[in-house]
């Protein structure tokens, strides 16, 4: 297993999609800290404390939801064929005669793989963190726990796309995960809306989404713990838009993400000792 996880490691590093991922960090990021910068001089030059208050994390939010995209983006593509496609060319002839049982192949993907696109995604996110306390002075409470689940975001998604290389064909498989991965944003941003009209049917329905694909929902936890919401109206204001948190996921949604993780790995194991080859 552990042998596995190395070489899929490596492959990660090696990968086309990872380098089309760093480009559009760098263009993102680059985009992202300009706009930051030029806001807090107009701060600067202009004081305005209570505007500044609701802005400033506003911009964190953003660069976290979209960065998200860049990191989700790299967890499907990174995934998405990695056992079907070396079914596919007869590539996996090769490794199962070889010594190894087929779970710890696919344990020993997932490890390579996880590894590999948590500390992308734990890089990404201090890069942001970085950029908004530089440039804005803004103090992150709970960013290592943030940092943590934000790391867990592309595992989640690692987690069922192994699953989906294992039973479906490299392309089905690519659709299937990003229809799921829209579903999941989509229902976060009804369940927000549903928060700030009252409307429990819309918050019910994020809700059932978030079971679905629980990565909106780490997002929104991540929200929570940078901006600390209280009854305050400055931080009513933060919390509000598509990329705010008006309701707090609980850790039991924490804790369904790992079971997740765990369940669709293992059950991608399970699907690949059970495939005829």
């Amino acid at each position: 297993m552990l042998t596995m996880m190395g070489i899929t490691f490596r492959e990660g590093l090696n990968r086309k999609v990872l380098l089309i991922s760093l480009i559009l960090a760098v263009i993102f990021l680059g985009l992202y800290g300009t706009g930051v910068h030029y806001a807090a001089k107009s701060f600067n030059e202009h004081p305005n404390p209570i505007l500044a208050a609701v802005v400033y994390p506003q911009l964190l939010s953003f660069g976290l939801y979209f960065g998200g995209f860049i990191v989700s983006f790299l967890a499907i593509f990174s995934a998405v064929g990695a056992i079907s496609a070396e079914i596919e060319t007869g590539i996996i002839q090769a490794v199962i005669t070889k010594p190894i049982r087929r779970c710890d192949y696919v344990w020993g993907k997932f490890l390579g793989l996880g590894l590999f696109l948590a500390l992308y995604a734990a890089l990404f996110f201090i890069v942001i963190a970085m950029i908004i306390n530089v440039k804005t002075g803004l103090v992150l409470d709970g960013q290592w726990r943030a940092l943590g689940l934000f790391a867990l975001q592309p595992v989640v998604l690692l987690a069922v796309t192994l699953f989906g290389s294992v039973v479906l064909p490299t392309i089905a498989n690519g659709v299937v995960m990003f229809m799921l991965y829209a579903v999941a944003v989509i229902g976060g941003m009804v369940e927000q809306i549903g928060w700030l009209i009252s409307n429990t049917g819309l918050q019910q329905a994020g809700i059932v989404t978030s079971l679905v694909m629980p990565v909106d929902s780490l997002y929104r936890k991540i929200v929570h713990l940078l901006m600390r919401p209280t009854d305050n109206p400055i931080n009513a204001l933060q919390q509000m838009g598509p990329f705010g948190s008006m309701a707090e996921p609980s850790v039991w949604m924490v804790v369904y993400a790992l079971l997740y993780v765990v369940f669709f790995t293992g059950l991608a194991a399970y699907a690949f000792g059970r495939k005829d080859i």
